[in-house]
């Protein structure tokens, strides 16, 4: 029924924990390990709890498949259990991830690493995260034109090169930080839908 729906999303929501906004990353190991499109997905996913199974369903893979990513990323500290389920005779984990973003530390920066190579890890983390989300995002707008839904969002997707001073460019980075910080609350999930919203300036 559909109180019986309400009340398994309820329970679902509850279990979301308090997560960190943006977690650094000071090893240049744990960063390789968000380097995979696979892992990506898991953690895109993992945004709210959710079992192996659960992800897998969603994926439209067998469990089977993420078991070894699932440990990886609980190993760098990506994600974390959250709960744990019975499942007829079997417990069954429930994961979150222990943060909502990842970037490199400034430590990680300055250490040994060549910066081509830290420049190719994080931005290969940063753009295959952006390609799942407008997959899924042109996917969803790419069916409804063909079943003739009719969308209240034109949304938005592209990419662009301005001209500035650093000091404009200084400005307008001040600018977009503050407007990610009042529109935009990832607590506040009760009456919307994710957007994937990726930035590189």
């Amino acid at each position: 029924t559909a109180t019986r729906r309400r009340g398994r999303h309820a329970r679902r929501r509850s279990l979301i924990v308090e997560q960190l906004e943006i977690m650094e990353i000071e090893d240049i190991e744990v960063f390789e390990v968000l380097n995979n499109t696979t892992r990506v997905r898991i953690i895109r996913y993992l945004q709210e709890p959710k079992s192996i199974r659960e992800v897998a369903e969603l994926l439209d893979v067998p469990p089977t498949r993420l078991y070894y990513h699932f440990n990886l990323l609980e190993e760098a500290g990506i994600i974390s259990v959250v709960e744990t389920r019975k499942a007829g005779a079997m417990l069954q984990k429930v994961y979150q991830t222990r943060a909502r973003g990842f970037r490199p530390s400034a430590e990680m920066a300055r250490g040994d690493h060549e910066p081509h190579e830290l420049a190719k890890i994080t931005a290969g983390v940063v753009l295959d995260g952006a390609r799942v989300d407008a997959e899924e995002g042109l996917t969803e707008h790419f069916t409804r034109i063909r079943e003739g839904i009719e969308s209240k969002l034109p949304g938005s997707f592209g990419r662009s090169i301005a001209f500035m001073t650093e000091e404009q460019a200084g400005a307008f980075s001040e600018k977009l930080q503050k407007l990610l910080e009042e529109e935009f609350d990832a607590n506040d999930q009760d009456d919307g839908k994710p957007f994937g919203f990726t930035f590189a300036f």
